[in-house]
């Protein structure tokens, strides 16, 4: 179809109901023939460049939609105070609506976006308003709280929170709050800079107490974001941010995430979701796509890795760029337009190892579970050993540096996969690793440690990650999770949080089963390749540490030094477990 000539209007205003004005910059074909709009709702600015690389509005416009870009309330050009999720679906139903009955509407209208974009999405289609056709959340947020969007094993998103709010929102506090006083907003940018230096070389996070920082934040971090750390899985705000994707929704969605994306969690609990409803309502069937991305970089380049240019959201076994595949979802969803889809499996997903797309016609699920248990001399074997133990000392005050992961930490720690030769070396680490593989081996789907562990303290907590060994020795990171003790029964397998069970100290000396979720990966391992095992009790700046004491780093800086003993052996199968496709 030939392109068509596009306008560009900027400032566009939705009244809502209660008098507020939200702003938009609206992408339509400059011929005015009504089209399926395709709105965005975003905190972050609604004209960042960023948007545009995940889907362009100016070509996806000239494909014959109307493309808005809004920004949410208290943010930018919107008018009103930015409540975190509080007012996204009673707003976006109204803008839905509003834009259902623009002049250059057909009445049809598709939401896209990513990350809070996407829980705009889940929220607005609560509301069932008229209109509303299609879905396609990316790497998104609104569920899970309790599993990595705010707290994981119990402990607390440090490096992520902290950095989202300082990041995503504080900057434009200042300009909201100080837009006529150049003097006093002066002051307050300086105060940020300093602030903006000490996350990213990561000494923020070194304060004890964690709530002395709040007198360097703004309004927004001290209000919304560092009272968190102070709080405990399945808080208020938990079950505010979970209950924004709920429920299904009757019609088609497109869920877009990332093997390294901290919400990862969320995409695929949400497809699971729509798959399990379209089995009656056919109509809301969904289609996924994951790949070896992290929260902000589709690129699957990293510092330590590279998964190869196909791996990248441009490429995709030549099948386009994300906002090409994206305009042909809607096509289908929206015209009765099929064609742009018909090479495109319904579920595409990266094998990193292979580096290479496999296409479904939904999510597969593992032909096996194959178990590795920990043994005596740092080995990892098919079957228990003999009994032993290995132990180690954790100081909080010395805590193992965040080296990758899902995480979403601005700065001095990126997200992906990354070397752990530096992490290793520490002696507060465990390594169990396999003999070489001897033929190809794919870990599918979850992943999860099942091990058996003594503490001195009363609290404390343990990391465990995956690890890929080359026949060099380069250790790489490719999954992880993390358990406070207190929390242990809390948490099942799969790493969601369970109510009911409130948090209770361990006794110092006892040994006690924990089971950490450290999410699921696709990764084939190839023949000499070794898969590792790391067992720890701090990942910092990614978790809160634990302090050994029973308090929160939120509220103590008094710390002690914890006695960690892992057990083995048939009397305590540790293992690692994991989905073999």
């Amino acid at each position: 179809m030939t392109p068509r000539p596009v306008l560009i209007d900027h400032d566009v205003e939705t009244p809502l109901p209660d008098g507020t004005i939200l702003r938009s910059t609206v992408y339509r074909p400059a011929d005015g023939e009504p089209c399926p709009v395709l709105l965005t709702r975003t905190p972050y600015g609604r004209d960042l460049a960023v948007n545009s690389a995940y889907l362009n509005p100016a070509t996806v416009a000239a494909a014959g939609y109307v493309v808005i870009l809004q920004d949410c309330r208290g943010r930018f050009g919107s008018g009103g105070t930015f409540d975190p999720s509080v007012n996204e679906a009673s707003d976006g139903a109204n803008t839905v609506e509003w834009a259902a009955r623009l002049p250059y509407s057909n009445g049809v209208v598709g939401m896209w976006g990513r990350s809070y974009f996407a829980e705009t999405q889940w929220r607005a289609a609560s509301r069932r308003p008229a209109g509303l056709a299609a879905l396609a959340p990316g790497i998104s947020a609104g569920a899970n709280a309790n599993n990595g969007s705010l707290y994981r094993g119990g402990a607390f998103e440090l490096g992520s929170r902290l950095t989202w709010g300082h990041a995503s929102i504080a900057a434009n506090e200042l300009l909201r709050d100080f837009p006529d006083d150049p003097e006093l907003r002066a002051k307050e940018m300086e105060s940020w800079l300093d602030l903006d230096r000490s996350f990213s070389d990561a000494t923020a996070f070194g304060t004890l107490p964690l709530r002395d920082l709040s007198p360097r934040l703004g309004t927004f971090m001290r209000r919304h974001v560092l009272p968190s750390a102070g709080e405990t899985p399945g808080s208020g705000f938990t079950r505010v941010w979970d209950a924004a994707s709920a429920a299904p929704v009757d019609m088609p969605t497109l869920h877009i995430g990332g093997w390294f994306d901290i919400f990862a969690p969320s995409t695929l609990a949400q497809y699971r979701m729509q798959l399990e409803h379209s089995r009656a309502n056919p109509a809301a069937a969904p289609r996924l796509i994951i790949g070896p991305w992290t929260h902000t970089n589709f690129s699957g380049v990293y510092p330590e890795v590279s998964f190869g240019l196909n791996a990248a959201a441009g490429v995709m076994n030549g099948l386009g760029d994300l906002s090409g595949l994206q305009t042909a979802w809607f096509d289908a969803v929206l015209k009765g337009d099929p064609d742009g889809l018909r090479q495109v499996p319904p579920v595409l997903l990266y094998v990193m190892g292979e580096n290479r797309w496999y296409g479904f016609e939904e999510l597969p699920a593992p032909s096996r579970q194959r178990s590795w248990f920990l043994g005596a001399g740092g080995s990892l074997g098919d079957v228990p050993g003999a009994a032993g133990q290995e132990s180690y000392a954790y100081d909080p005050l010395d805590p193992v540096p965040t080296a990758g992961g899902a995480t979403m930490i601005h700065g001095s720690v990126p997200a992906g996969p990354a070397h752990q030769q530096a992490v290793e070396a520490r002696d507060d680490v465990l390594t169990f690793t396999t003999a070489p593989f001897d033929a190809p081996v794919t870990i599918f789907g979850e992943v999860s440690a099942t091990f058996f562990a003594a503490s001195s303290a009363v609290d404390t907590d343990f990391v465990v990650r995956l690890c890929r060994v080359t026949p060099d020795g380069t250790s790489l990171g490719l999954a992880d999770g993390i358990i406070r003790a207190s929390w242990r029964d809390s948490y099942a397998g799969n790493g969601l949080w369970e109510p009911g069970h409130e948090p209770s100290p361990i006794a110092p000396g006892k040994p006690y089963e924990y089971t950490v979720s450290l999410w699921q990966t696709a990764y084939t391992f190839a023949p000499g390749e070794r898969l590792r095992v790391q067992i720890t009790s701090s990942c910092h700046p990614r978790w809160d540490r634990n302090l050994n004491t029973g308090k929160l780093a939120y509220d103590s800086a008094e710390t002690i030094v914890a006695r960690q003993s892992v057990l083995f052996g048939e009397g305590h199968p540790s293992r690692l477990t994991a989905g073999i496709l």
